[in-house]
C-alpha cells in the first residue's frame, strides 16, 4: 500500500510542470462592414463579429480584443495585434479572425512569384491609389506575417 501511495505521488508530481504552463485563450476579431472610401462595395463584415464573440465567450476566451468598422484603421488593427502579442504567456491559444475586403496590389518587397502581394482592406485605405495615401493604408500579407510571426514567438 505504502508503495502504491508513493507512485500516485510521482505521478501527480509529473502533471506539476503541465498545471504551470495553463493556457490561456485569447483573440482578436476584426470585423470591416463599411469604409471611408465609397469606392468599395458595401459588405457585411462588421456583422460577423458579434457571432464569432459568441462563439469565443462559449469557447472560453478570457481575453477577446475586437476592431470594427472605424475601429478597424490600419492603426487600429496594427495596436491590437501589438496589445494582444504583448499580453501573450508561453502555451497560450490565440485566434484571429478577419472579415472585410481584400485586394491584390504590386509586390513591395519582391517576394511574391506572381508580382503581387495580398492584402487586408482596413476601415480607411482607398480602393484606388490617391494623393492621400497612396496604399499605405492597406495591411500586407508582409504586414501581417510579421504580427503573426510575432504572437507565435510569445506563444513558443
Amino acid at each position: 500500500m505504502k508503495k502504491c501511495i508513493t507512485l500516485v505521488a510521482f505521478i501527480g508530481l509529473l502533471f506539476i510542470p503541465i498545471l504551470a504552463q495553463a493556457q490561456t485563450k485569447r483573440a482578436l476579431v476584426i470585423g470591416i462592414g463599411e469604409q471611408v472610401d465609397s469606392a468599395w462595395n458595401k459588405i457585411n463584415g462588421d456583422k460577423d463579429v458579434p457571432y464569432v464573440l459568441e462563439i469565443l465567450n462559449d469557447a472560453n476566451y478570457e481575453q477577446i480584443l475586437s476592431c470594427v468598422n472605424e475601429d478597424a484603421t490600419k492603426v487600429g488593427i496594427v495596436s491590437a495585434f501589438q496589445a494582444l502579442t504583448e499580453s501573450c504567456q508561453p502555451n497560450d491559444i490565440v485566434y484571429i479572425h478577419y472579415s472585410g475586403h481584400g485586394q491584390q496590389m504590386k509586390d513591395i518587397s519582391s517576394d511574391e512569384t506572381d508580382a503581387l502581394d495580398e492584402c487586408w482592406i482596413p476601415y480607411d485605405a482607398y480602393r484606388k491609389p490617391n494623393d492621400k495615401e497612396r496604399k499605405k493604408k492597406h495591411l500586407v500579407d508582409d504586414e501581417v506575417n510579421i504580427l503573426l510571426s510575432n504572437i507565435r514567438n510569445k506563444i513558443g
